[in-house]
């Protein structure tokens, strides 16, 4: 299985490593409203997965086991001690990370996460890669959050990343595993902290608990709380970490 390697980018901070991975057709920007909070307590990394980003398309069969397999042979230059913070898609990576290294993960802050779950709804993640215009970037992201506003600036972001040649057909892989995934709800053995939107229209808010824990749900906030109300997501992941 070919695999481009995923790209980790330091974002600031000293202290113990902090990882953010990205959802289904986002990458590093979208942790901008919360890498703030704790690069004052922590180094704070994010990265780009095979297929999105500055990383390579080579996405093997799309699959999160896959996707965690080329992060879990970057994550080495982060240290010890790694908390890992994933949203949606990036949730089940990160699941699948912490079952590949548990001796190295110390905590999984997991939003919205994918495969553990109702399925999505939406048809998201077969849209998405087809997006050709902003007219249909604004049409397809509007079911990620509530607010039009939240979703305005990523049009211009999301149109120039599906230009990269070859980024669409990745797209299109990860969409197709991603529509069949599905993981074991046996808990980690890391802590976990699960946060979801009320109104996730993608990925609809379960009923009860995920992953042996409940999750923190976010009123009147849909598919991309970290973005949509980071500051309530942002006191969660410091809760979650014991950064006072």
């Amino acid at each position: 299985m070919t695999l481009s390697p995923a790209v980790l980018h330091r974002l600031g901070g000293e202290g113990p490593p902090v990882l953010f991975v990205h959802g289904f057709g986002a990458d590093r920007f979208g942790w901008a409203a919360n890498a703030h909070a704790l690069i004052g307590t922590r180094t704070v990394w994010a990265v780009d997965l095979p297929g999105h980003g500055g990383a390579g398309n080579a996405v093997g069969d799309g699959s999160a086991a896959a996707l965690a397999t080329a992060l879990a042979g970057v994550a080495g230059e982060l240290g010890g001690g790694l908390a890992v913070i994933g949203h949606s898609l990036g949730g089940a990576v990160a699941l699948h990370l912490a079952r590949l290294m548990p001796e190295r993960i110390t905590a999984l802050v997991l939003i919205a996460p994918a495969a553990v779950g109702p399925p999505v709804v939406s048809g998201f993640q077969d849209r998405f890669p087809a997006i050709g215009s902003a007219a249909d970037a604004a049409e397809v992201l509007g079911c990620l959050a509530e607010r039009p506003a939240v979703v305005a600036p990523m049009i211009a972001h999301v149109l120039s990343s599906l230009d990269v040649p070859g980024r669409r057909a990745a797209l299109r892989t990860v969409a197709q595993a991603l529509g069949h995934a599905a993981l074991e709800q046996a808990p980690p053995v890391a802590p976990v902290t699960v946060i979801w939107g009320e109104a996730d229209r993608v990925l609809p808010c379960p009923q009860g608990a995920v992953l042996g824990v409940h999750p923190h749900v976010i009123p009147a906030t849909g598919h991309l709380p970290h973005i949509e109300r980071s500051g309530a997501v942002n006191r969660l992941i410091r809760g979650a970490l014991a950064i006072d």
